[in-house]
């Protein structure tokens, strides 16, 4: 009698990020979330194998609703899992302007956000090597932090 064994490959856990919140691991996590004129950043550290990502309402402001200090955090978490700078890649979603006309003589907040987290990524020399961000409409995220991949869904 013979036994047949099989891998099998467990399921990645999931979560879900509200505005504010981050999520970073050396495991593998479908992270998901909505975007309007918030961004998320994923980052990704291939050798590490350590993925993160940050959901922000703001550019700039204290608390990880805001883009400055939820970049740090996202950077911060990544390395305390093992990640390093100097590998990282980033991907950028979001910053739409969802609502018509409502950004008066000011530059929309959706572009205000993408802005802090491009200055940010460039600061530090990590290279952005997928973006979705901008138009209109709003996206569904889908981030898998144990290979890097991300999907975009337009709502």
């Amino acid at each position: 009698m013979s036994s047949i064994f099989m891998a099998v490959e467990e399921a990645p856990v999931s979560v879900y990020l509200h505005p504010g919140q981050i999520h970073t691991g050396a495991y593998a996590a479908l992270v998901s979330t909505i975007l309007g004129s918030c961004v998320a950043v994923c980052l990704w550290d291939p050798v590490a194998r350590v993925g993160g990502m940050n959901h922000f309402l703001l550019p700039s402001g204290k608390g990880p609703r805001y883009g400055n200090d939820a970049m740090r955090q996202l950077l911060d978490d990544m390395t305390s899992h093992g990640a390093f700078v100097a590998r990282m890649v980033a991907k950028v979603f979001g910053g739409a302007s969802v609502i018509a006309g409502f950004t008066g003589s000011r530059q929309a907040i959706g572009t205000q956000n993408v802005e802090a987290a491009m200055r940010f990524l460039a600061a530090h020399s990590i290279p952005v090597r997928g973006e979705q961000t901008g138009g209109q409409r709003g996206r569904k995220l889908l981030f898998h932090t144990g290979t890097g991949q991300a999907y975009v869904k337009d709502i």
